[in-house]
């Protein structure tokens, strides 16, 4: 079985899996791919001068049959030499919730790993992943959906995480071990078809091998390989395109450039929103549907789109902004109406305004509309400040007839979700200001004119 030995060896190479001196952790669970991977790894020892240490994690599932496979590694870790790291889990401490069983047992033994390589300084934790595992995933995610980065497979090297066993078939893996003598443990969980991927391994791949391939799990394996040359490619690209749109990163809100992200090719523009999604989660979910709603969103005509993305993500459009946040739809909240204090100081959602009577107007006003004059003589008081509702509209300074309140939201780009809490000064059912945006044509007072009432809004933002 020299052939195996030849591909796990050009594996390591081909990754850079390990280095020499390098502290490796194996997880093994007892069975034949496993106790494969840790023979071979064995034999490597004196040539890399390694260190292995054997990493076990008893779920705790299977009652007795658990306890023997734990034992069992135990054992082989004590005649190989190695320092042997195992923990046992409470009964019942795995509970499917948000995710399935198998997911949790999975995510439990991954921080089980991580812990043991951190104690004992490993780089690397092998995994016996062969390819029959590559075909079964692949196959997997065919059935349940997937971009080119789901179907490329499992990774030969990811982070510290190597799998030394890719591209060797189980078959191959066991006739390795018949002829070593390499003993294993089988699991008895995974001859039950009640979970997906023992139903693909069971009867899936058999029927594909029987009726279509009989080499289907070395073509599914080949396939991956180019399938992975081409995502790393499109990431490159993704990562490129990624750092142009992205205006600004905050806890839990990702802010990216519309005009950016509307000149992608769509695959490197669902590559950008992978990445944004996974810097905001732990484990991004976005198939195919949700990046075509992402693209409409992007691409599409309304300047104030939303979409919901598993994981409780939010993506929120804001004319030339794009929004990926995990927070709730942050509409403001409309405040109540109040009576303007003139003269005097009305605070009001988070800002103020601050009205004074004057004896003449400035020759020379201030820019913007932060500051709005009003002729004394014939302005009614009181004025309120309210939120901005349907139909509002309003007589805009300089211009002729009215306008609705809405349009000049539109026309400012004003997000939808901030226009109720921006306030309205006005008199009777006459809107005279949008505090920020707009004035209003009644009431003016000219420049060097005479008395009149000066007021200013001061924002919550400063």
């Amino acid at each position: 079985m020299r052939e195996v030995i030849r591909k796990f060896r050009a594996n390591l190479t081909e990754y850079r899996m390990l280095s020499e001196g390098d502290i490796v952790v194996a997880a093994i669970s007892g069975g034949a791919d496993s106790m494969v991977m840790l023979h071979l790894l064995n034999g490597l020892r004196k040539d890399l001068a390694i260190e292995v240490v054997v990493a076990h994690l008893n779920h705790n599932l299977r009652g007795r049959e658990s306890l023997r496979d734990f034992d069992f590694v135990k054992a082989a870790a004590g005649r190989l030499g190695m320092r042997f790291a195992g923990r046992t889990l409470k009964k019942g401490a795995l509970k499917a919730g948000r995710i399935s069983l198998q997911e949790a047992a999975r995510e439990k033994r991954q921080r089980f790993l991580l812990s043991i390589a951190k104690k004992y300084g490993a780089k690397r934790i092998a995994l016996g992943h062969t390819a029959n595992d590559q075909a079964e995933t692949i196959l997997m995610r065919l059935i349940k959906g997937s971009s080119l980065s789901g179907l490329k497979g499992i990774s030969p090297k990811r982070d510290a995480f190597i799998r030394p066993l890719m591209g060797i078939t189980r078959a191959e893996v066991e006739a390795f071990a018949k002829k070593n003598g390499i003993k294993y443990v089988v699991d008895s969980s995974n001859l039950t078809t009640k979970y997906l991927r023992n139903d693909v391994r069971l009867k899936l791949v058999p029927y594909l091998k029987r009726r279509y391939n009989p080499n289907i799990i070395e073509t599914l394996s080949r396939t991956a390989a180019v399938l992975r040359e081409e995502d790393d490619f499109i990431g490159s690209e993704a990562e490129k395109a990624y750092s142009r749109a992205i205006l600004s990163r905050e806890e839990g809100v990702v802010t990216l450039s519309r005009e950016v992200l509307s000149r992608l090719h769509k695959a490197v523009l669902a590559r950008v929103l992978l990445k944004a999604t996974g810097s905001l989660a732990a484990n991004p979910e976005a198939y195919g549907g949700h990046f075509k709603s992402f693209s409409d969103i992007v691409n599409g005509k309304d300047p104030s789109a939303s979409l919901k993305l598993p994981g409780r993500l939010r993506v929120i459009r804001e004319y030339g902004k794009v929004i990926i946040t995990t927070g709730k739809e942050d509409a403001k909240k409309p405040f109540k109406a109040v009576m303007l204090k003139a003269p005097g100081v009305t605070r009001i959602n988070g800002g103020y305004f601050i009205a004074e009577v004057i004896e003449t107007v400035p020759e020379t006003l201030e820019k913007g509309e932060r500051v709005a004059y009003f002729d004394a003589a014939v302005l009614g008081l009181p004025l309120r400040v309210r939120p901005f509702m349907p139909g509002d509209r309003i007589a805009p300074f300089g211009m002729k007839g009215h306008k609705k309140v809405k349009d000049l939201f539109i026309d400012k780009k004003v997000p939808l979700r901030e226009r109720g809490s921006i306030p309205l000064v006005t008199s009777d059912k006459d809107v005279l200001w949008i505090a920020g945006v707009r004035r209003s044509d009644l009431f003016k007072a000219e420049k060097g004119g005479g008395r009149a009432l000066r007021v200013e809004w001061v924002s919550g933002k400063g």
